[in-house]
């Protein structure tokens, strides 16, 4: 997903790294999901969006900020007439240079919430809005060399405060445990490496630590084994490939599944229903 597809008043961007955007001004709403290209944060001014994230639909409205991972899984249904939206993305890379300073405060809610939005109290949306304005006016401010790294600086405060916003009401008022820290990284590895990796082994080499160990500590913080993460995953990538026109010996190529038959029996047991009969129903 590529938010230049949506009609924005203004937008600045620094190469590919990280890009702002205000005031989306039309109607717009996907045939179909589609992954994030980025990271994406979004704050709602105005109005309303019906929307899916991983196949969990909600209606996103004032006063609530949205944050949507790497490859996390997007579907716009319905966007108001009125809806006004401000947000900013920020690539891999560019979020590679600012991991020092902010591992400790990662967005929790995109691996913990089923869906990943916090509403805000009006003094915390004023405070989100003073900075992205003051971010705004450093992006602009193009003859300035010292820009990326002003920019960069601003966004780790700036998302610091997230953090706290989302975790407000919790224990989390302090950076989160090394545990914590690990799920993130776990949930982030699901992103990169699904294609190839369904087994808990892969991530937990990744991550220093034993199968057994992340499955339980995985079970503990987000409530399923780490294999059912794995796969919740990889289900819903199948889904969104059944919604495109690869056919379903394709799709089971491009997942690295070792054939359509092991793909269909994959599919069936953790959904009910062959992938063709779950194409069909969507077309209904």
């Amino acid at each position: 997903m590529n938010y230049n597809n949506f009609s924005f008043k203004n937008s600045v961007s620094i190469n590919d790294d990280f890009a702002m955007y205000t005031d989306i001004i039309s109607s717009y709403v996907l045939e179909h999901p589609v992954h994030s290209d980025k990271v994406y944060i979004g704050f709602c001014l105005e109005g309303y969006a019906v929307m899916e994230i991983n196949l969990v639909k909600h209606k996103l409205v004032k006063n609530e900020f949205i944050a949507m991972a790497h490859n996390h899984i997007i579907f716009h249904h319905e966007i108001s007439e009125d809806f006004r939206l401000v947000m900013f993305s920020y690539s891999k890379s560019f979020w590679g240079e600012m991991l020092n300073e902010i591992r400790k405060y990662p967005l929790y809610i995109l691996f913990k919430q089923k869906f990943p939005s916090v509403m805000l109290q009006d003094v915390e949306m004023e405070q989100c809005m003073d900075y992205f304005n003051l971010l705004w006016k450093v992006m602009n401010d193009t003859p300035n060399e010292s820009r990326r790294d002003v920019v960069k600086n601003l966004l780790c405060s700036f998302l610091i405060n997230i953090h706290l916003y989302a975790n407000r009401g919790s224990e989390k008022h302090m950076p989160i445990s090394r545990k914590e820290e690990m799920i993130g990284s776990f949930f982030s590895l699901i992103f990169e490496h699904y294609k190839e990796a369904k087994d808990v082994a892969f991530y937990a080499d990744k991550l220093c630590v034993t199968p057994q160990y992340l499955s339980v500590l995985v079970k503990k913080i987000v409530g399923k084994t780490a294999k059912e993460c794995i796969d919740d995953y990889i289900i819903l990538e199948i889904k969104v490939l059944l919604n495109s026109s690869l056919s379903i010996q394709e799709i089971s190529q491009q997942l690295n599944f070792p054939n359509s038959s092991f793909f269909g029996k994959y599919f069936k047991g953790h959904t009910g229903e062959t992938p063709l009969n779950y194409r069909k129903s969507r077309l209904k």
